[in-house]
């Protein structure tokens, strides 16, 4: 898995581009911003990644209101 701090989002006809992004200093010049990965989906492979990631969120954020610890090999699969 590569880390990245930023993502850009271009929707164009019926395909979704998501470009992740990592911005790292570049000695003593501005940062270097550059795309260290890009997915390219269906209009409806993307609305269904908007829900899934919804829920997932909404379950984290109910788990953190009732203060319950997860697991870390703990999953919930959302299809």
């Amino acid at each position: 898995m590569k880390y990245t701090n930023g993502f850009s989002i271009n929707a164009t006809g019926n395909e979704c581009f998501i470009s992740f992004l990592q911005t790292r200093p570049n000695g003593n010049e501005a940062k270097v911003t550059e795309e260290v990965e890009a997915l390219v989906m269906s209009e409806q492979m993307a609305r269904q990644l908007i829900v899934a990631l919804s829920k997932v969120y909404q379950k984290v954020d109910s788990d953190r209101a009732a203060k319950k610890s997860v697991a870390a090999n703990e999953t919930t699969q959302f299809s």
